[in-house]
């Protein structure tokens, strides 16, 4: 899977598709964006690529060793074939994503995609990592049956990025496209908590499989996003853990073991009768209704954390450009400091947005990590002195930075101001 290096240089033209996206919601005065959204979107999305960068090549080995050894025959690769995989791929995805609704842990998987109260592109990106493992249960039949490698991987790549052109509140309904393709209007309904709404549309590309299964529901009223019982944090490693820490909470406090076991195997809505279901974690207007989850930042600590996780993109997506050539040079130590540097980057940025002490101080400590690995990282370079120069210049310019912002945390100024909506 050589080619995943490719996706860093696609990353950027997905970033240009999500200005694009916000420029038009401006034009139209529809809030699309909140930064904090958008930012633990960003991270999430970066966590589970991170781990797919590895995992991905572990995948591959399995599907050609599945395919080479297993399989009882070979399909040959053309576009009829890749046609026919697509239809494979997209009825294994329907089950797959079923089944998240439907299974307790793979939920707690799921569950990170469908926390967020806006829908946009960038909520392509929140998906978290053990569904990248559940997945590959699905993807195994693929080489199985005797479609090669290559062929199902691209396959799987496509109905990746399709997701891209469902994820909007921005476009209407599509005519005739509306009877056999997922379309944003379909997906919309996946992602709404409107009682009508819940575990309908499952389908990635074809929406064929949901009316023949009868988990087909047209959109006819306005979606309102997020998941029932709210998520009100903007920390990405809590987005991705706090659902399993819910499961093992439920499953110690049961005194049957086979409630203990029920608890990873059923439905979300079941609990045992001994352990509630856990409390709604949002707040109501005064009128009962639902109020969004928002973060009261200051506009510079805004600005601050916005430039630090898409320099933390920039690095991950430098990773991704070099990583297969540094893995054949032998050269690991650069893998492992822009991993280690993602992975303690976006642990500080979660508290560091929500205002917690221990957030600066983890954010002291990023900037120490950065101004170590810094000179070891460009030290044999072209121009190692430019580069160790200018890396050093950012840490100073952030330390200084961040430092004239302490008082933002564990306190509410009086010159706070909530969030910008980017609308």
């Amino acid at each position: 899977m050589g080619g995943l290096q490719y996706a860093g240089y696609i990353i950027p033209f997905l970033l240009l598709i999500n200005i694009l996206e916000l420029y038009i919601s401006k034009r139209k005065n529809v809030e699309v964006y909140r930064l904090s959204d958008t930012l633990v979107n960003v991270c999430c999305g970066i966590l589970e690529r991170l781990f797919d960068l590895f995992f991905v090549v572990l995948l591959y080995f399995l599907f050609d060793f599945i395919y080479t050894n297993i399989s009882p025959f070979h399909i040959p690769t053309n576009i009829v074939t890749w046609i026919i995989a697509l239809f494979a791929v997209d009825f294994l995805a329907y089950w797959h994503h079923r089944l998240s609704h439907e299974v307790n842990f793979m939920w707690a998987a799921h569950i990170v995609h469908h926390q967020s109260e806006e829908l946009n592109i960038t909520t392509v990106f929140r998906v978290s990592a053990f569904a990248v493992i559940n997945r590959t249960f699905f993807w195994i039949w693929l080489p199985l049956i005797g479609f090669s490698p290559a062929l199902s991987t691209s396959v799987i790549l496509f109905v990746g990025l399709f997701q891209f052109v469902t994820h909007t509140r921005l476009v209407g309904k599509l005519g005739i496209l509306e009877y056999l393709f997922v379309t944003p209007s379909h997906h919309r309904v996946h992602h709404a908590r409107n009682d009508k709404y819940i575990d309908k549309n499952y389908g990635h590309v074809f929406i064929i499989w949901d009316k023949m299964l009868g988990t087909f529901e047209p959109e006819t009223e306005e979606a309102e996003f997020g998941i029932i019982s709210g998520f009100e944090s903007s920390n990405p490693y809590w987005a991705y853990f706090y659902y399993w820490v819910n499961l093992f909470k439920r499953a110690k406090k049961t005194k049957k073991w086979s409630d203990k076991i029920k608890v990873f195997l059923m439905p979300p809505a079941w609990s045992p009768d001994d352990v509630p279901l856990s409390e709604p974690r949002y707040e109501l207007t005064e009128d009962g209704k639902r109020k969004k989850y928002t973060l009261d930042m200051p506009f510079r600590l805004q600005m601050y954390t916005f430039i630090n996780v898409f320099m933390n993109l920039f690095i991950f997506i430098a990773l991704l450009i070099n990583n297969k050539n540094w893995l054949e040079a032998g050269e690991y130590l650069p893998i492992v400091q822009l991993t280690s540097i993602i992975i303690v980057s976006i642990l500080a940025f979660g508290p560091l947005m929500e205002r917690k002490n221990w957030g600066l101080k983890l954010d002291y400590f990023r900037l120490a990590f950065l101004a170590v690995n810094i000179p070891i990282f460009f030290w044999s370079s072209s121009y190692p002195a430019l580069f160790i120069g200018l890396g050093l210049l950012y840490v100073a310019i952030m330390a200084f930075w961040i430092i004239r912002m302490r008082d933002y945390f564990g306190a509410t100024p009086p010159d706070i101001r909530n969030e910008v909506a980017f609308s």
